[in-house]
């Protein structure tokens, strides 16, 4: 039986790695190809990976989480920058310390997505107008609040410890967490996923809608709070207008659609990691390459995501087809 276990252990750990793993050898051939030694063997370049791996993976997650529970939230982003604005000033006033601004991140985080959770069922607009609608709102404050100076604290290395190593994963650790407590392991989570698989049934049996949406923005909000820590430590943060929030929504949002197949063989929290890690790999080689920036980078990548999700979409036809043939030769 333990030995069973283990071979089952191993099998699911490696089906989830494979996705950075095959990543990482075409990177590594096609780096190889030009000439250039350095990529994958230097602590340098792991460091970065890791790093952006981190950031990519925490915002994801809180993409993913509303996403799952059949909700886009595009004021993610505005809500991300203006927490970082918020809690980075008022920590750099104060002269507090980095764990201030990590709680300051998250309290703001949950603040702000309560209000959002407040508008979305008090105006009962749909999900996508109202989230819109508060990004834009937010986006106004980043030039009220501390006279449109936005952020910026990269040189003080005293307060940007968890946008670095190995501090950062401390932040990712918080994350993973909190993602997976709330959605495998509280009665809240469960009826969230009722909720989002059929609203009417998961409502008839008494499930209370307007507190389990509430819950979960205040989760979510715990989550940007995380991915605003490590933002504000790695970014100077300007105020934003016109849905430009937007990009940093959308830059983070490929892992956590890759996330449900890559952790088929876990859990969807580490797939969102772990894709955001393959594709981290896959951008620094690109830089590597000379394509790390502009058109050609987002082609690639855009190419790239297009034929993963047409192979996702198809693995349960695959499937299917490889399961008939077998007993068709069993037969």
């Amino acid at each position: 039986m333990n030995t069973n276990k283990a071979f089952d252990f191993i099998k699911r750990f490696f089906l989830t790695i494979l996705f950075p793993l095959v990543i990482y050898v075409v990177m590594f051939i096609l780096t190889r190809s030009r000439g250039i030694t350095y990529y994958g063997l230097t602590a340098d370049m792991w460091r970065t990976v890791i790093v952006n791996t981190s950031m990519t993976g925490v915002a994801a997650l809180a993409i993913w989480l509303q996403v799952k529970n059949g909700r886009f939230d595009f004021s993610g982003g505005a809500t991300m920058v203006l927490t970082a604005i918020l809690a980075g000033n008022i920590v750099l006033k104060i002269n507090a310390g980095p764990i201030a601004y990590l709680l300051l991140c998250i309290i703001f985080g949950v603040i702000l997505c309560t209000f959002t959770s407040f508008i979305y069922i008090v105006g009962r607009l749909p999900i996508m107008i109202c989230t819109i609608g508060v990004a834009l709102l937010y986006e106004s404050i980043t030039y009220l609040v501390f006279d449109a100076q936005g952020l910026n604290m990269m040189s003080n290395t005293k307060l940007t410890v968890f946008g670095r190593m190995p501090y950062i994963l401390i932040v990712l650790a918080i994350a993973v967490g909190i993602f997976v407590v709330y959605s495998y392991f509280t009665v809240a989570g469960r009826r969230a996923k009722l909720l989002a698989n059929n609203q009417q049934a998961a409502v008839n049996i008494g499930v209370k809608e307007v507190k389990n949406v509430i819950q979960t923005f205040i989760v979510c909000g715990v989550l940007l709070g995380c991915a605003a820590a490590i933002y504000g430590s790695n970014n100077t943060v300007a105020p934003q207008s016109g849905l430009s929030t937007a990009d940093t929504l959308f830059a983070n949002i490929i892992p956590a659609f890759m996330g449900v197949f890559v952790g088929a063989a876990s859990v969807d929290a580490v797939g969102v990691v772990v894709a955001a890690f393959g594709m981290e790999i896959l951008n620094y080689g690109l830089s590597c390459l000379g394509y790390g920036a502009g058109g050609w980078q987002q082609i690639i990548v855009g190419t790239f995501m297009l034929l993963f999700y047409s192979f996702t979409a198809q693995w349960p036809r695959i499937q299917a087809a490889r399961a008939k043939k077998a007993r068709m030769s069993e037969a």
